[in-house]
């Protein structure tokens, strides 16, 4: 899986960037390709400066997002506009002819902010934000861009001081800065995610809840507060293993001498309890004056004794799970062995769990499944009951439920191993996890049934369908990733024939058919209605018949959202259409069709090349003509034969009647011999 980029560091001392010419966003925004701007560029997209046309003094700025990342274009859509004090204001979006890259890419527009950077590097040093400052310059303008995300339905998931810029020269206020062009909290350094999110794979990591981003801002509070980060020099697995162990809040700010006030929000932000953490209320509270009671951090049960495990012994069932989490294969042995039910048990006095792993176990072994599958699952329930609220973990794949669509896009973009990803979808390892959850939650359900749906999808190799289906099912907003789209970022349907069309004309060869295992799942992931059925067709046997279905769907993208005329498209289609010629009996038909099919390719009308080819009443036709000509060719069979059969009768009667005749001749001569003879010698 893809790993998480680091923080741009700025480069003076950079060689200049070659001149080249503007890359152009809806006809209105100018990209300048020889005007970088490394200081507001992130670790997915470079930045580069902007110019508006009806505005050229209007300060803007272009973020380029990365072709092989999603980014979050439902995120765009909601933010598109917004203007919010504490967020920097995203002007446009859309995918640009990039000269630089030679191909399209994702274009964001942003408004410039006035002051600088708050922190450059995590690892740096800054001066600390006053105490009475904290609350009017910080807290107020950040709290309120959340909110207003929250109201609209997203989530941050990129805050972070090294993502945080002063709105004016004077740092007089701090404003967010992007969240949308990389997946969400793929950029985030796992010192600003929670315990679970920082648990699964940086790509895989999900838009969560705004919870999630509370917690980061508690982060980014103490880092300001402390005018350092008291992280610095840990590493990602003993941060991780530290917040587990003693807390976030004690992690970050330990022994600190703050203000009672301080204290107060970031330990209700950094509550490592999602249902304990403050949310808008409580923050709102705290900036009126009113003081809450410190929320105290709870801990995992530390157990009376370690478990051992490749040479460390963990105390508590978290971190036990994580350490196997990360050791697949050497997990499975001790468990196999009863170690982990046994520890549960006297250790950990927790013997409700332990009898549960012990039927997971039991059940395992018993399994009259293949053996491997048996254990590989079993571990995987075992982690879930250890740490019920830890990401969905599978050999070494880490994933929250709505981070499983990034995860593929990137996955597949990168031209990686799939076959994990498809057997956690075929083992319904996302199930386990639902399962496991402690309460009912509407949304589980809803990716519950998702998840079965995407299984459905694998279980189907034809076209449209398998893991291409599943890529679009989890991307809404991913563009279609078929070589026939050419460089165009089609991202909605009705964009799909026009890019086809264009590309075909680009191509050489066009005997293959104009559509793809991509296109094919791209259109049954986004055309409204169900066509399924369509898809399945396009892997029959009969050519002719796949063909039709082929012509089918693309009638009804071109008669429902256009365009009127798709020449190179109607062009391709035309040179394949003669098994569907061929198809009609007719000879005076066929010639009609390859007469006609020409002058609607030049109309560059795919409904008319179906609507002729698919004509009802003409196949009728076609077939009662050819149904009465084959029972007069059998009529006419039968009568020759009729003939042939009296032609050798009437012979056998000629036969027949010369024998007789020549019989009776033959006695007639012989009697009027014999009375000749007779009479001669009576006389």
């Amino acid at each position: 899986m893809a790993e998480a980029a680091t923080e741009p560091m700025v480069d003076d001392k950079a060689p200049p960037v070659p001149v080249g010419p503007p890359g152009v966003l809806r006809d209105r925004f100018l990209v300048r390709s020889n005007q970088p701007l490394a200081e507001l560029s992130t670790p997915s997209a470079d930045a580069f400066a902007a110019e508006d046309k009806r505005d050229p003094n209007r300060s803007l700025f272009a973020l380029i997002c990365r072709p092989d990342m999603p980014p979050r274009v439902g995120v765009m859509r909601a933010l598109k506009g917004a203007q919010c004090q504490g967020m920097l204001q995203l002007i446009e979006w859309g995918p640009m002819n990039w000269p630089p890259a030679g191909r399209q890419c994702m274009t964001v527009i942003y408004d410039r902010p006035g002051g600088r950077k708050v922190m450059n590097s995590i690892r740096q040093d800054i001066t600390r934000v006053a105490d009475y400052d904290i609350g009017k310059k910080v807290v107020e303008p950040l709290i309120t861009a959340i909110k207003e995300l929250n109201q609209r339905g997203v989530t941050h998931r990129s805050i972070r001081p090294t993502n945080m810029f002063f709105m004016d020269g004077n740092g007089e206020r701090m404003a967010f800065g992007e969240c949308v062009t990389s997946p969400p909290a793929f950029d985030q350094p796992l010192l600003f995610e929670t315990v679970e999110s920082g648990m699964a794979n940086p790509i895989a990591r999900g838009s969560g809840t705004y919870s999630d981003d509370m917690y980061s801002l508690g982060v980014t509070l103490a880092l300001l507060t402390l005018g350092r980060n008291p992280a610095a020099g840990f590493d990602d697995e003993t941060l991780l293993r530290m917040k587990i162990q003693q807390g976030s809040y004690a992690t970050l700010v330990g022994d600190e001498r703050l203000p009672l006030a301080m204290i107060e929000i970031l330990k209700g932000l950094l509550c490592d309890d999602p249902d304990q953490r403050w949310d808008f209320e409580s923050v709102e509270m705290w900036l009126s004056g009113r003081r809450l009671s410190p929320l105290q951090s709870r801990t995992e049960k530390r157990a009376a004794r370690g478990f051992p495990f490749l040479g460390k012994e963990y105390l508590n069932c978290r971190e036990l799970a994580m350490a196997m989490a990360k050791a697949w294969e050497q997990a499975i042995p001790p468990v196999v062995e009863g170690k982990l039910e046994l520890w549960l048990r006297r250790a950990v006095e927790d013997k409700e769990r332990a009898a549960i792993v012990g039927d997971v176990v039991r059940g395992a072994l018993n399994s009259t499944t293949d053996k491997k599958v048996a254990t590989d699952l079993m571990l995987c329930k075992i982690l879930i009951l250890l740490d019920p609220t830890a990401p969905i973990r599978y050999k070494g794949f880490n994933a929250m439920p709505d981070g499983f669509g990034s995860a593929l896009a990137t996955l597949m973009a990168q031209k990686g191993d799939n076959r994990q990803f498809t057997e956690i979808l075929l083992r319904e390892v996302p199930k386990l996890w639902f399962e496991g959850r402690p309460e009912y939650q509407p949304d589980n359900s809803l990716m519950d049934a998702n998840f079965r749906e995407l299984k459905s999808y694998l279980t189907q190799t034809g076209m449209g369908f398998g893991l291409e289906r599943c890529l679009y099912e989890l991307n809404d907003a991913l563009p279609c990733q078929s070589q026939l789209v050419g460089e165009e970022y089609v991202v909605e349907v009705k964009e799909l024939l026009p890019a086809i069309s264009a590309a075909a004309a680009k191509r050489g060869d066009t005997k293959a058919w104009p559509i793809d295992r991509h296109v094919a799942a791209f259109m049954g992931a986004r055309m409204r209605s169900d066509i399924d059925r369509n898809l399945t067709q396009l892997s029959d046997s009969d050519p002719g018949k796949g063909l039709m279905a082929l012509l089918n769907l693309f009638a009804v993208l071109q008669y429902r959202l256009g365009p009127e005329t798709l020449p190179g498209l109607a062009t391709w289609v035309g040179n394949l259409c003669a098994p569907v010629i061929a198809a009609f009996h007719g000879r005076e038909k066929r010639r009609e069709l390859e007469k006609e099919v020409p002058r609607l390719v030049r109309k560059g009308s795919v409904v008319e090349i179906y609507n002729l080819l698919d004509n009802a009443e003409a196949r009728d036709k076609d077939g009662h003509e050819f149904t009465w000509a084959q029972a007069q060719y059998h009529a006419a069979e039968e009568e020759v034969k009729r003939i042939q059969a009296d032609d050798d009768e009437r012979q056998k009667e000629a036969e027949r009647t010369g024998k007789q005749t020549a019989a009776v001749t033959g006695i007639i001569i012989a009697l009027v011999t014999v009375t000749v003879v007779t009479i001669m010698r009576v006389m």
